[in-house]
């Protein structure tokens, strides 16, 4: 049947119409208008703050190379950064909470090559600078130890560790502050709970490792700098 002009007309205008209400159906919203998703969360940073301010000597125990200390216990010259071989600062106690129960140098038969830390809890271990994990091992004199190379010949251990931090392996990098194992007893033989805590010096060597480096007294480092 022919159309009438005016009726190809409507016909057409109404074709029109209902093409442009579909594309409107389909059309995707403006950017504006979709749900925006919040940025993921930063992981927390470790901070320096999270090392103890002042040490105090453990009441009722006999402190081998035991530090000055005031009528309280504190110890007078404890600063809580030092500057190990003159360009890596340090954590004098790498600690959540503790008390000082063995200094370095002589004791009994034998030479004390670090500081030790005591607390009744299994309280939280810290790496005591930036840098690189060297060594995950266990030895029956030490138990659990991590060993951390800060660069520039400063290596710092941490013995006795009930366990290593989650996620903690050798090669991995850590920061100053992160958590990388428990204060624990792990030892062949019964000791109290403790960190053994070492500073050393040196070249990394073969199969003797850390055992070649040259452990300090970390209470005769030079203090750090405020800001350092």
């Amino acid at each position: 049947m022919e159309l009438k002009p005016l009726h190809a007309i409507s016909l057409g205008f109404t074709l029109i119409v209902a093409a442009c209400a579909t594309s409107e159906v389909v059309r995707p919203p403006p950017p504006e208008a979709e749900a925006t998703k919040p940025p993921p969360a930063k992981p927390k940073q470790p901070a320096k703050n999270v090392f103890p301010a002042a040490m105090s000597v453990c009441p009722g125990m006999t402190v081998s190379n035991r530090p000055d200390t005031d009528e309280n216990l504190q110890m007078t010259g404890y600063t809580p950064f030092v500057v190990a071989s003159g360009k890596v600062t340090l954590a004098t106690a790498p600690v959540e909470a503790a008390c000082f129960s063995s200094g370095f140098g002589p004791r009994s038969f034998s030479n004390h090559k670090g500081i030790d830390y005591y607390s009744r809890d299994a309280v939280d271990i810290y790496a005591a600078a930036a840098g690189t994990v060297k060594e995950l091992s266990y030895r029956d004199d030490f138990g659990n130890q991590l060993v951390i190379d800060h660069g520039n010949g400063v290596f710092t251990r941490y013995a006795h560790l009930q366990e290593f931090g989650a996620g903690i392996k050798v090669g991995q990098n850590v920061r100053a502050g992160e958590v990388i194992g428990l204060m624990g007893n792990t030892a062949s033989y019964k000791i109290a709970r403790h960190l053994h805590y070492e500073v050393l010096l040196g070249d990394w060597g073969g199969q003797a490792g850390s055992f070649a480096l040259k452990p300090l007294d970390v209470l005769s480092l030079p203090a750090a700098r405020a800001g350092s």
